[in-house]
């Protein structure tokens, strides 16, 4: 049996919304990935103690705030997007 013939087809709208939660979790890992590499790159370079510890501790606060900003903007995001899809729904509903 082929696997398209198991496949489940969703709306359009899922499938949008599907999309939007991978790119969510790749641009997360991604920013994730990159202050890893941006610490362990202090943490390598020939500074001395109190100048790593100095760069690292301004560069992680800014990760964090990036993080958050990025993090209430997603949430937001969804919450609007949630309520639309919400309505739809009802609309088609109460349309039968």
């Amino acid at each position: 049996m082929s696997s398209n013939n198991n496949r489940i087809y969703y709306s359009r709208e899922a499938e949008i919304q599907a999309r939007r939660e991978r790119m969510t979790t790749v641009m997360l890992f991604m920013v994730l990935g990159l202050g890893i590499g941006t610490a362990m790159a202090l943490l390598l370079a020939p500074s001395s103690g109190k100048e790593i510890r100095s760069e690292l501790g301004s560069t992680l606060e800014g990760g964090l705030d990036t993080g958050r900003e990025a993090a209430s903007t997603a949430l937001s995001r969804l919450e609007k997007e949630f309520a639309e899809l919400r309505k739809r729904v009802e609309e088609r509903v109460n349309e039968r």
